[in-house]
C-alpha cells in the first residue's frame, strides 16, 4: 500500500468522525497471558465474538486479524475480524442506536471513542481487568472519557519533522535544529533555485494544515484553545518568516496533505509528517528525523496526539465482554505492538514497545520522545473544530495578505 493512500485513509477516519460527533454532541505467541480477573482461557471456550476496525490498509489489516486469530484459538474464542469500509463513523453509531455493535470495535480517539462513550455504549474496561500499566500517562488518557477507561490504546500517531540529508550536508548544517530559529535557518540554508528549504501544507478544509501547525503552537508554549496566546502569535509568525525569506513557497496554501510529495519528489529539504512514512519504501535518498523545534530553548518540544484504542461494546454478556477484553489484552502484547509499528508505521502505545521500536528503526525516536508530553486534542472537544478553521485563516491571511501574525490571529478570532 502506497505512503499517499495510507496517509488519506487515516485522515478520513478523523474528518468523518469529527463531522459526526458534531451533529450527535452539539500474535500470542510470547506475549503475556491474559489476566485472571479476565477469565481463564477455559472459561471461554465456544465464546464467538465479532470485532470492527476501520484500517483498511495491508500489512495493518492482514496484522490485525493474524493477532486476533492467534490470540483467539490460544483462548478458545472464534474470532470474525471484520474490517468496514466507507463511512466508519456512521457505522458504529448506527449500530450503536440499534445495539447492534460489534464485541471489540477499534476507534480513534479523539472523537469516536467519546461520541460512543457519552451514549453509555461502552464497558468499563476496568471491571474487565484491563489496565493501563506501561503506558504513559498522555497516552493512557487517550482511552478515558471523564476518568472512566473506556478504550485501550495500542497505537498512537504524533508529527516529527522529515529531512534531506544531502541537502543538509550540500549545506553544512552538522547541528539539528531546536529552535524556532534554528529551523529557520537551516530552511533559508538549504533553499536553492532547485529546491526548498521547507514544504508544509496551508489549504483549508482538509485538516491537514491544523494538524501541522499544532505542534508549532505547543511547541511555542500555547493554548490551543487560545487563539491569541504568545504561543499562537509564535507558530504564525514562523510560517510567516518562512515564506518571507522564500524558504516556503507562497503556493503552499494550495497544498494538503499531498504537501509531502514536495520532499518526497526532492523539490524541499525539510517538511513534518507522521510516523507513516517511517515505512514508505519509495524514497530515493537518506533521510533523518528530528523532533519539532521548540520556539525557543526556554520551550519543550511538544505535538498532539491521536490514538486508537480498542473498546468493548456493552452487549448484556459477561463472559461475552470478559472474552472481549481478554482478546484484547492478548492482541496489546508488546510484541504485536512492535510488528505493527515496524510493519505499519505507527507509534506503539506501551512504553516498552516504543523503546524496541527505536531500536529497530532509530528514526522513529523523533516520534516517540514527544509522548510523554503529548497533548490531546479530544480534550478540547467539539471547539477544536472551529478552533482549526480559525488557525488556517489567521495563517493564510498572515503569508498570502501580509499582516503581521498578532492582527491575523486577532481578526481570525473575531471572524
Amino acid at each position: 500500500m502506497s505512503t499517499s493512500r495510507t496517509r488519506a485513509t487515516r485522515v478520513a477516519l478523523s474528518a468523518a468522525a469529527g463531522v459526526a460527533s458534531v451533529v450527535l454532541l452539539a500474535g500470542c505467541t510470547g506475549s503475556p497471558a491474559p489476566s485472571s480477573s479476565s477469565g481463564d482461557a477455559d472459561d471461554f471456550e465456544g465464546v464467538e465474538l465479532t470485532s470492527w476496525s476501520s484500517i483498511d490498509f495491508d500489512p495493518y489489516q492482514t496484522l490485525q486479524k493474524e493477532y486476533f486469530e492467534k490470540c483467539a484459538a490460544d483462548l478458545g474464542i472464534t474470532i470474525d475480524a471484520q474490517t468496514l469500509s466507507g463511512d466508519y463513523t456512521t457505522s458504529l453509531l448506527q449500530a450503536a442506536s440499534s445495539k447492534s455493535l460489534p464485541d471489540i470495535a477499534l476507534v480513534n480517539t479523539d472523537t469516536q471513542l467519546p461520541t460512543l462513550a457519552a451514549q453509555g455504549v461502552l464497558s468499563d474496561l476496568d471491571t474487565l481487568g484491563l489496565t493501563t500499566d506501561g503506558l504513559a500517562e498522555p497516552v493512557a488518557a487517550l482511552g478515558e472519557y471523564e476518568d472512566t477507561l473506556y478504550g485501550l490504546p495500542t497505537q498512537v500517531e504524533d508529527y516529527s519533522v522529515f529531512y534531506n540529508k544531502a541537502y543538509f550536508e550540500e549545506a553544512g548544517i552538522t547541528e539539528l535544529p531546536t529552535t524556532f530559529d534554528e529551523l529557520i535557518a537551516a530552511a533559508k540554508a538549504t533553499t536553492t533555485a532547485d529546491h526548498y528549504g521547507i514544504a508544509l501544507p496551508g489549504i483549508a478544509g482538509d485538516g491537514s494544515t491544523s494538524s501541522y501547525f499544532l505542534p508549532f503552537l505547543l511547541s511555542a508554549g500555547g493554548d490551543p484553545a487560545d487563539l491569541t496566546s504568545d504561543g499562537a502569535v509564535a507558530a504564525v509568525d514562523l510560517y510567516k518568516t518562512l515564506v518571507d525569506d522564500g524558504s516556503l513557497s507562497k503556493e503552499f496554501v494550495n497544498w494538503g496533505w499531498d504537501g509531502i510529495d514536495q520532499w518526497k519528489s526532492g523539490k524541499a529539504a525539510i517538511t513534518v509528517s507522521g510516523p507513516w512514512n517511517l515505512v514508505d519504501t519509495s524514497l530515493d535518498f537518506e533521510y533523518g528525523t528530528f523532533s519539532v523545534p521548540a520556539a525557543t530553548s526556554a520551550d519543550e518540544s511538544s505535538v498532539g496526539l491521536l490514538g486508537y484504542a480498542y473498546t468493548v461494546p456493552v452487549q448484556g454478556d459477561e463472559k461475552r465482554e470478559k472474552a472481549a477484553a481478554a482478546l484484547i489484552e492478548c492482541r496489546a502484547s508488546e510484541e504485536n505492538q512492535v510488528d505493527t509499528a515496524v510493519q505499519g508505521g505507527y507509534v506503539p502505545a506501551l512504553t516498552s514497545a516504543q523503546d524496541a521500536f527505536v531500536a529497530e528503526v532509530p528514526a522513529a525516536e523523533a516520534f516517540v520522545t514527544p509522548v510523554a508530553n503529548a497533548f490531546n486534542p479530544a480534550t478540547l472537544g467539539t471547539e477544536w473544530s472551529a478552533l482549526q478553521a480559525k488557525y488556517v485563516d489567521a495563517l493564510q491571511n498572515a503569508t498570502v495578505n501580509g499582516v503581521s501574525a498578532e492582527e491575523a490571529l486577532s481578526k481570525a478570532d473575531q471572524g
